[in-house]
């Protein structure tokens, strides 16, 4: 699977990895595994404000996702 990363989160892990994950899988236990192998990227990983896309939408942590998707984390933003 392979996963984008931008901003903080780009800064921190590296703009892209390639993942094994077994299909069937949720966002959310993509972002467990994420922040276990990358910890100093967890506050952003766990922030309610990053949001993860797959394709042209962004879903919630309960997505499934499949072998083939591609996934990018926006990371929290600030700003007004």
């Amino acid at each position: 699977m392979r996963v984008l990363f931008y901003g903080r989160l780009a800064e921190t892990i590296g703009p892209e990895l390639e993942i094994d994950s077994p299909p069937g899988g949720s966002v959310a236990e993509l972002r467990e595994k994420l922040i276990a192998e990358h910890p100093q990227a967890e506050q952003p990983l766990r922030s309610k404000r990053a949001r993860a896309c797959v394709g042209d939408a962004l879903v919630p942590d309960t997505y499934v996702l499949q072998a083939a998707d591609r996934v990018e984390f926006l990371p929290p933003v600030s700003g007004g």
